[in-house]
């Protein structure tokens, strides 16, 4: 799968009316995006998520 081609319906799954929905199918997307590297991806998603920085270094 091309990577810079899953970030466009990461783009448009954004936009969905239903915010929830929106959400996991812009992560879904996005994770795809990310490829080898999602883990990355996923820790940023919930720093956001949780709304507090997350340190690196601390283990989860």
């Amino acid at each position: 799968m091309s990577q810079p081609h899953m970030a466009l319906p990461a783009l448009l799954d954004a936009a969905e009316p239903d915010a929830l929905r929106a959400a996991l199918d812009a992560v879904h997307a996005a994770v795809a995006t990310y490829g080898e590297d999602y883990r990355t991806l996923l820790q940023e998603v919930w720093t956001h998520v949780r709304g507090r920085p997350v340190d690196p270094d601390v283990p989860q």
